[in-house]
């Protein structure tokens, strides 16, 4: 979709706030989808505006999009090697977001020609963007897990299949990863993940990261591949479509357990995704 200057439909009908005289343009943008593979993967709203938009006013707009996050940048700050970036759903701000990002550099990429080198986030966190053949790839510090009996305890009564194992990043608004039983995922063909059902109102209650259910499909490790979903009612998400950032605790995970130092991921959620990494010197390459 082309960017447009103070227009969008996101409705039939023009959303009120296209009419403040803070936003500069907006447009969407689409990553991680694959078409051959029948996935979607997800959108963003990018809204670039004028000095003096407000937080209130941000989570408004974000609040009226039926995106799974909207993007905020600054005008003065996208044509600066380094430009602050903010994301949110429709009921809170987002903290970290790889694949708002990623739409964002690919959106300005696109229509300007031009990106950023990194974006910083409110709590000061550096996305790196690389541009290949005129695309994005996202470059994120990799954030290695833990073993967790406490998780793996906490989210029994949380999946319809028995846990064999969980790994937590930070204690709180952090990341787990949940493995399952092995006997789960010998059946190569199976889409095993989307047949996993998940209490939300138990997780929301018990547990305050966001949790990534992890299946590895293949081992080779020359076509690896793993499944994923991605859960985090506790940010106003039940499932996220497709998501990025949890790319920088699974990769390490995956080395770990594998060896793997690249793989692609298909998340598993109604949209579907398809997502490649890279995983070196503690970095890891998203695209």
């Amino acid at each position: 979709m082309q960017a447009k200057d103070n227009t969008l439909c996101l409705t039939k009908r023009k959303p009120k706030w296209l009419t403040l005289r803070f936003i500069k343009l907006t447009s969407t943008e689409s990553v991680f989808y694959s078409p051959a593979n029948n996935l979607k993967g997800s959108s963003a709203l990018i809204v670039i505006y004028k000095i003096g938009l407000t937080s209130k006013t941000m989570q408004y707009i974000a609040s009226q999009s039926n995106h799974p996050a909207t993007v905020f940048l600054n005008q003065n700050e996208i044509t600066k090697r380094h430009c602050n970036i903010r994301w949110f759903n429709q009921t809170s701000e987002i903290k970290r977001c790889g694949h708002g990002t990623l739409a964002a550099a690919n959106f300005l990429i696109k229509y300007f020609g031009y990106c950023p080198e990194v974006f910083i986030s409110m709590s000061h966190e550096r996305f790196t963007i690389r541009v290949k053949k005129q695309r994005a790839q996202l470059l994120l510090k990799s954030i290695e897990p833990k073993k967790s009996e406490l998780a793996k305890g906490e989210l029994k009564s949380v999946f319809s299949l028995a846990i064999k194992a969980a790994y937590s990043a930070g204690e709180n608004n952090g990341y787990t990863v949940v493995l399952f039983n092995e006997e789960f995922s010998k059946d190569v063909e199976k889409d095993d993940l989307k047949s996993l059902h998940v209490d939300f109102k138990a997780l929301n209650k018990l547990h305050k990261n966001a949790v990534i259910a992890l299946s590895i499909k293949n081992i080779d490790k020359k076509n690896a591949i793993a499944h994923f979903r991605y859960f985090a009612p506790q940010f106003g998400v039940n499932e996220d479509s497709a998501t990025g950032s949890a790319v920088s605790v699974i990769a390490p995970l995956l080395f770990r357990l594998h060896g793997l130092n690249k793989a692609k991921l298909i998340q598993q959620s109604n949209n579907g995704a398809l997502l490649s990494y890279e995983f070196s010197n503690a970095k890891v390459v998203i695209y």
